[in-house]
Order: structure tokens, then sequence, then C-alpha cells
């Protein structure tokens, strides 16, 4: 995979933030294939692949719906350096406010909500941060991380695609 997989994932929780789960995935997929510069002949030698993908897709939506808020970028484990993981956080917000400005672009780029504004400026500088071997330890990584976590889970709230409920008619 020629992107970094916490900056694919934030990509994908980005698209599933602000357009409905079926273009989330149709977009996904043509940014993943994209980067990858994947002819389409090559796209079918990739099926395994794909449908990994295809079921990550499935997982990550599962955990932004889930009423126990168990969800959390995906980042190295906790035996990798902090300083890895603050980078692989940073691509997730990368990722995720990429994401974000797809779905922006395609509504016309209206207005986003002063909260969420806020905190998509609050990942992009966790993103542009310089990660040195000084600067990052366990307790700053892990106040990013739940910050990153929760801003997720907000954003999601306010931007949440909402599908209109068919008014029963009574018979």
């Amino acid at each position: 995979m020629p992107l970094p997989l916490a900056e694919v994932h934030g990509l994908c929780c980005g698209l599933l933030c602000s357009m409905s789960s079926t273009a989330a995935k149709t977009r996904w997929f043509t940014e993943l294939l994209d980067a990858a510069s994947l002819s389409p002949e090559a796209v079918a030698s990739k099926a395994g692949e794909l449908k990994t993908l295809d079921e990550w897709f499935g997982q990550t939506l599962g955990t932004l719906n889930d009423a126990d808020m168990d969800f959390s970028p995906a980042l190295p484990d906790d035996d990798v350096s902090v300083q890895v993981r603050t980078r692989a956080l940073g691509d997730f917000c990368g990722g995720y406010t990429y994401g974000i400005g797809i779905a922006l672009s395609q509504r016309g780029h209206k207005p986003l909500p002063a909260d969420t504004r806020e905190i998509i400026e609050d990942f992009q500088a966790i993103e542009a941060a310089d990660v040195d071997d000084s600067s990052t330890d366990e307790v700053v990584f892990t106040e990013l991380l739940e910050y990153v976590r929760v801003g997720v889970l907000l954003i999601l709230e306010e931007l949440r695609p909402i599908t209109p409920v068919t008014q029963l008619k009574p018979s």
C-alpha cells in the first residue's frame, strides 16, 4: 500500500464522518486505487487485498457507529516508539482532514460548524508537528490520541449525513 496505514484509516474515517457510507466507500476505494496507480487490468489481480480493505471499511464504519464509542485510530502497537506512534497519529489526522475536505468540496464548501472547524485545525497542527526524539513522551501522546479519538466522534455527530425517514401513511 503506497500510503501509511494510519493515513488510509484517517481518510476512511473522514469520508465516513461527512458522507453517506456508500459514497464514502466509493470515494475511499477510488483514492486508494489512484494512490496505488493501478491500471484497471491490475485491479482484478488484487481481489484478495480489495476484499480485505472492504472488510476493514465495514469494521471502521461499525466502530464509528458503536454505541460504546470504542473507536480508535489505527496506529502501531504500544511496543513501537512513541515518536513513530505520534507520526502515525499525524498521518491519521492528515488522511482524516483530506477526507473531510473531499466531502466539503462535493457539498459546495458549505461552512463547517465552529467546533468542527476548530478540531480540524487542531488535526492539521498535529499532522504538521515535527516529531523528534525529545519532543514527545507517552503522556503527551496519550492526551493527543484521546483528543483525536473524541474529536472524530464529535465531528461525526456534527456532520453525520442524515438519511430522511420516509413517513408511513396511515392506511
